[in-house]
Protein backbone atom coordinates (compact mmCIF):
# COMPACT_ATOMS: atom_id res chain seq x y z
CA UNK A 1 0.00 0.00 0.00
CA UNK A 2 1.09 3.66 -1.04
CA UNK A 3 0.64 5.38 2.31
CA UNK A 4 1.44 8.59 0.19
CA UNK A 5 -1.96 8.27 -1.03
CA UNK A 6 -3.26 8.18 2.16
CA UNK A 7 -1.66 11.14 3.91
CA UNK A 8 -1.80 15.21 3.80
CA UNK A 9 0.66 17.46 4.73
CA UNK A 10 -0.68 19.90 7.16
CA UNK A 11 -0.58 22.61 5.13
CA UNK A 12 -1.95 21.48 1.80
CA UNK A 13 -4.86 22.39 0.35
CA UNK A 14 -8.54 20.86 0.16
CA UNK A 15 -7.90 20.74 -3.75
CA UNK A 16 -4.83 18.37 -3.23
CA UNK A 17 -6.76 16.45 -0.19
CA UNK A 18 -9.54 15.84 -3.03
CA UNK A 19 -6.51 14.77 -5.60
CA UNK A 20 -5.38 11.82 -3.81
CA UNK A 21 -8.77 10.89 -2.15
CA UNK A 22 -9.74 9.90 -5.78
CA UNK A 23 -6.38 8.52 -6.41
CA UNK A 24 -6.62 5.87 -3.23
CA UNK A 25 -10.15 5.03 -3.31
CA UNK A 26 -10.84 5.30 0.17
CA UNK A 27 -13.07 8.08 0.68
CA UNK A 28 -10.87 9.45 3.47
CA UNK A 29 -7.54 10.66 3.93
CA UNK A 30 -5.63 11.65 6.97
CA UNK A 31 -4.14 14.28 8.11
CA UNK A 32 -0.19 14.62 9.47
CA UNK A 33 2.31 17.46 11.19
CA UNK A 34 5.40 16.35 11.00
CA UNK A 35 5.16 12.77 11.36
CA UNK A 36 1.82 12.97 13.90
CA UNK A 37 -1.87 11.96 12.73
CA UNK A 38 -3.61 15.23 13.97
CA UNK A 39 -7.08 14.98 11.76
CA UNK A 40 -8.76 12.72 8.62
CA UNK A 41 -10.94 14.28 6.01
CA UNK A 42 -13.35 12.41 3.91
CA UNK A 43 -15.29 13.15 0.95
CA UNK A 44 -18.39 14.39 3.58
CA UNK A 45 -16.10 16.68 4.87
CA UNK A 46 -15.28 18.27 1.44
CA UNK A 47 -18.26 18.01 0.03
CA UNK A 48 -20.07 19.87 3.26
CA UNK A 49 -17.09 22.59 2.76
CA UNK A 50 -18.07 23.24 -0.64
CA UNK A 51 -22.02 23.76 0.59
CA UNK A 52 -20.54 26.54 2.84
CA UNK A 53 -18.47 27.90 -0.38
CA UNK A 54 -15.03 26.99 1.25
CA UNK A 55 -12.22 27.70 -1.54
CA UNK A 56 -10.52 24.93 -2.71
CA UNK A 57 -6.98 26.55 -2.18
CA UNK A 58 -7.85 27.10 1.48
CA UNK A 59 -5.95 24.31 4.26
CA UNK A 60 -6.73 20.94 4.40
CA UNK A 61 -6.61 21.31 8.21
CA UNK A 62 -9.25 24.19 8.34
CA UNK A 63 -11.99 21.22 7.67
CA UNK A 64 -10.58 17.97 9.22
CA UNK A 65 -12.23 16.11 11.84
CA UNK A 66 -10.19 16.33 14.61
CA UNK A 67 -11.72 13.01 15.94
CA UNK A 68 -10.91 10.21 14.16
CA UNK A 69 -9.91 6.34 14.93
CA UNK A 70 -6.96 5.02 15.09
CA UNK A 71 -4.84 2.29 16.74
CA UNK A 72 -1.53 2.11 18.31
CA UNK A 73 1.48 -0.26 17.98
CA UNK A 74 0.19 -2.14 21.07
CA UNK A 75 -3.30 -2.52 20.07
CA UNK A 76 -1.53 -4.64 16.92
CA UNK A 77 -0.63 -7.90 19.48
CA UNK A 78 -4.80 -8.54 19.53
CA UNK A 79 -6.08 -9.13 16.47
CA UNK A 80 -9.96 -9.27 17.57
CA UNK A 81 -9.03 -5.70 18.78
CA UNK A 82 -8.11 -4.61 15.49
CA UNK A 83 -11.53 -5.84 14.08
CA UNK A 84 -13.50 -4.94 16.18
CA UNK A 85 -12.72 -1.06 16.11
CA UNK A 86 -12.85 -2.01 11.95
CA UNK A 87 -16.39 -3.27 12.44
CA UNK A 88 -17.23 -0.93 15.61
CA UNK A 89 -17.25 2.16 13.41
CA UNK A 90 -17.51 0.72 10.03
CA UNK A 91 -14.22 2.49 8.67
CA UNK A 92 -12.04 -0.26 5.99
CA UNK A 93 -8.52 2.50 7.06
CA UNK A 94 -7.11 2.70 9.94
CA UNK A 95 -3.86 4.16 11.04
CA UNK A 96 -1.57 2.76 13.21
CA UNK A 97 0.89 5.01 15.71
CA UNK A 98 3.13 4.88 18.35
CA UNK A 99 2.46 6.10 22.02
CA UNK A 100 3.33 9.62 20.90
CA UNK A 101 0.56 9.79 18.16
CA UNK A 102 3.49 9.27 15.15
CA UNK A 103 2.65 7.61 12.29
CA UNK A 104 3.70 4.12 12.07
CA UNK A 105 1.82 2.39 9.37
CA UNK A 106 -2.22 2.48 7.80
CA UNK A 107 -4.47 -0.76 7.77
CA UNK A 108 -6.60 -1.29 5.07
CA UNK A 109 -9.89 -3.94 6.19
CA UNK A 110 -9.64 -5.58 3.54
CA UNK A 111 -6.13 -6.22 2.99
CA UNK A 112 -5.92 -7.68 6.37
CA UNK A 113 -8.01 -10.89 4.82
CA UNK A 114 -6.28 -11.41 1.87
Amino acid sequence: MNNELFFLKHTDTIETAISKILLNKSRTIFILQKKKVIGCLSEGDILRALLLKKNLKSPAINIMNKSFKFATVEDLKNEAKIIKIFKKNKIHLLPITNKYGNFIKMLNFYELFE
